[in-house]
């Protein structure tokens, strides 16, 4: 004998059921509808769109053709003084008179001719992991890249000379370099002194060569050996001399240009998607 309770949830499943079956049936019908109708509407309104699409498309290769080219260069340098960000917001700043066109503002911090400085576009900085240098606070001293666009590769030799002079020659930087040549030096002269006096002590224990005991021969050996160290490090020391610069060039601009057709076939895209933006805008207002 079947269980009544069992037969009532038999009927409420199928009855469930069935609701759901008309409620997915209305949504389609919705859905459908809505989706016919969208179809409907595009093939009345295709030409109308297809004009306004091609017109703008063909104003957008227009302007991408008569644009001026503009080309990236970059360079990769090294620091010895201060942080990475510190340089990034320097270069930030340059960026920010570009954008404001303050081009004499800018001529003045990078010494170079406002003619010059007008085919500038954009100057910034970037880390290693080609993020922007700005945001860089780390503090390990890895190279770093500037990067510029410009209209005229002319100016990139000056560009170059100029933004490093700008972000290497600061006061406080100045002063931390003059500190370093003069401790250079004074080490220089003191590590020279040193060879000097051992010198003086190894003629001392030669002067007599064929009485050497034991320990003559072992402090000549420790002294030679004193003498190589102290070489070595006065070697480094002229090396960091000659070297005692904030920012070094390891890399030089080097300009290239994004390939035409990429540029021309962007803007005409861009055009055909404005024209069709319009239209469908037109539309609504009619």
């Amino acid at each position: 004998m079947e269980d009544p309770s069992f037969s009532q949830s038999k009927e409420a499943g199928r009855q469930i059921w069935k609701t759901l079956q008309n409620q997915w049936g209305e949504a389609f019908g919705f859905f459908g509808g809505m989706f016919s109708s969208l179809l409907a509407f595009i093939k009345k309104q295709f030409f109308g769109f297809l004009i306004f699409a091609i017109l703008f498309g063909a104003l957008g290769g227009t302007y991408a053709w008569l644009k001026k080219s503009v080309y990236h260069a970059e360079m990769t340098v090294s620091y010895a003084q201060l942080e990475k960000k510190i340089y990034g917001d320097m270069l930030f700043k340059l960026n920010q008179l570009l954008k404001s066109k303050e081009y004499s503002s800018l001529a003045k911090k990078l010494n170079m001719p406002e003619e010059e400085i007008r085919q500038v576009k954009s100057i910034y900085g970037t880390n290693i992991h080609n993020q922007p240098l700005v945001n860089d606070i780390s503090v390990e001293k890895v190279p770093f890249y500037i990067e510029v666009d410009v209209f005229d590769v002319n100016v990139l030799g000056a560009l170059q000379k100029s933004v490093v002079n700008y972000i290497s020659q600061s006061d406080y930087i100045n002063g931390r370099l003059i500190l370093n040549e003069r401790n250079y030096k004074n080490e220089i002269i003191h590590m020279k002194n040193q060879m000097i006096y051992m010198d003086s002590l190894k003629m001392l224990l030669l002067r007599d060569c064929s009485n050497l005991d034991a320990d003559a021969v072992v402090n000549l050996e420790k002294l030679n050996k004193d003498q190589n160290e102290i070489f070595g490090r006065i070697r480094d020391l002229e090396a960091a001399l000659q070297f005692n610069k904030n920012i070094e060039v390891m890399d030089g601009f080097v300009a290239h240009q994004m390939p035409f057709s990429s540029v021309l076939i962007k803007y005409i895209l861009v055009g055909m998607l404005i024209g069709i933006g319009l239209r469908l805008l037109w539309l609504m207002i009619k």
